[in-house]
């Protein structure tokens, strides 16, 4: 016999897990006890990300990351010592950011946390290691540009920025080439081996000691610097303006649209990120209903802003066949002045709430969900109760909020368009659009 259909009730609003924390040497423990998981997440966070390299050393943060996994005794010889314990290496760069750690069984936390903490101390840094994962970089970097949508986005920096950020994170091959294995343990004994950071600690904690965990983790380790960041300079040269990446007989296009955007803090996300996906960040978003169900260009199309501790990008992304690129630049346009002019509707509005809410539950429902946004919190110097902050702030968002936030965010005279496709086909085109000047570039001449 069937059972009737129960009667949905209305979302319970969600409360982010109070995370606790505590001084340890030098150091800060930052943990958020789940009980019940007992695979545990355990991050440690450094501000040495790429927007503080030199830019006679840009990339070496990207290496010495990667450089990291070869261990105490070198030759990949991190990943075998933690296997043994269930766990697994977690590491990653960002312009804010230098972020290790493990992902273990709680029960074997405390031994991975050892190794963790071995090989952020004192890797090998063996030479032969070292320019090995560089020649590894160096050679992914043209493997994964050799997808268009990537040049295109890689190409974003160049076109916004002066200094560090006008290169990728990646350090782009001619400048980590010069990168030396010299260099490398500098940076690592300056900026990771000698400074505590901050460890981000989730999972079933009962039984864990995590005075214990900070103290291996930071041992004699210097507290953590202020790291001074200040506005990059804006690129020079006429907005908006279009660069056309040269691949020639190319059958379709990559397309990128961008331009600055303010920081992390400057920023007020629940308006940004509401902007952004009415315009291009649902299924249901202007950009892909307009782009691909309408026009039937693409199979997708998206925006968001990449926020960073001092500057922010909005960019809008797609892939379109390479004879409607123009009329795809000129359709995005009209969504985004659309979007700025008449605001959202009552529908659009309740997406935006719904989609930033109701959601939370499943969002943070892991150990590594809940230390990523930890990390976040601790990266940006974000008050603890972030998340819920964020999500009051989605619940009482309004339409007029969301159409204050179009006009402020959304900048379509300042925009820079890439597109990463056939420039023979492409210039003239492009060239009666009136968007600015148009520039046709070699890939191989982007980061000369």
């Amino acid at each position: 016999m069937l059972q009737t259909r129960p009667v949905l009730g209305d979302p319970k609003s969600y409360a982010f897990p109070k995370p606790r924390r505590l001084r340890v040497n030098n150091g800060t423990v930052v943990a958020i006890d789940a009980p019940g998981q007992l695979f545990a997440s355990v991050r440690l966070v450094h501000p040495a990300g790429g927007g503080s390299e030199p830019l006679d050393r840009m990339g070496v943060a990207a290496l010495t990351n990667e450089a990291l996994e070869d261990g105490v005794q070198g030759n990949s010889s991190l990943a075998p010592a933690l296997e043994r314990h269930g766990a697994e290496w977690v590491s990653r760069v960002t312009w804010d950011s230098f972020v290790t750690g493990v992902d273990a069984p709680t029960n074997r936390l405390a031994d991975a946390t050892a190794l963790l903490a071995e090989a952020v101390r004192t890797p090998a840094l063996r030479d032969d290691d070292v320019v090995r994962r560089r020649d590894q970089i160096l050679e992914r970097f043209w493997l994964d540009a050799s997808v268009p949508s990537t040049l295109a986005t890689r190409a974003i920096g160049g076109q916004l920025f002066t200094g560090r950020y006008a290169t990728p994170l990646s350090g782009a091959p001619v400048r980590l080439k010069d990168i030396t294995p010299d260099a490398v343990r500098a940076f690592h004994a300056e900026s990771i081996a000698g400074v505590a950071g901050t460890l981000v600690v989730v999972g079933d904690l009962s039984g864990v000691d995590l005075e214990e965990l900070g103290a291996r983790v930071f041992g004699d380790a210097a507290a953590t610097p202020e790291v001074p960041r200040t506005a990059p300079e804006s690129a020079p040269g006429e907005l908006p303006r279009v660069l056309v990446i040269d691949r020639p007989d190319s059958v379709q296009s990559a397309l990128i649209m961008a331009h600055r955007a303010p920081s992390r803090a400057e920023i007020d996300l629940p308006r940004a990120d509401g902007v952004g996906d009415v315009l291009g960040g649902m299924f249901t978003s202007r950009l892909n209903l307009e782009l691909r169900e309408r026009l039937g260009y693409t199979y997708g199309a998206g925006c968001r802003f990449d926020l960073r501790r001092d500057s922010g990008v909005f960019l809008v992304s797609t892939q379109v066949e390479r004879d409607t690129t123009a009329h795809s630049i000129t359709a995005t346009l009209g969504e985004i002045d659309k979007l700025r002019r008449d605001g959202v509707t009552e529908a659009e509005l309740s997406a935006v709430r719904e989609s930033n809410t109701v959601g939370l539950p499943v969002t943070y429902s892991t150990p590594r969900s809940l230390a990523a946004a930890l990390v976040e919190i601790v990266v940006h110097d974000l008050p603890d109760d972030h998340v819920d902050r964020l999500r009051a702030g989605f619940e009482a968002i309004t339409a007029e909020d969301l159409a204050e936030g179009a006009r402020e965010y959304l900048r379509p005279e300042e925009l820079v368009t890439i597109v990463a496709g056939d420039a023979k086909r492409l210039e003239g085109p492009l060239g009666e659009l009136a968007i600015g000047p148009v520039t046709v570039r070699d890939p191989e001449s982007l980061w000369s």
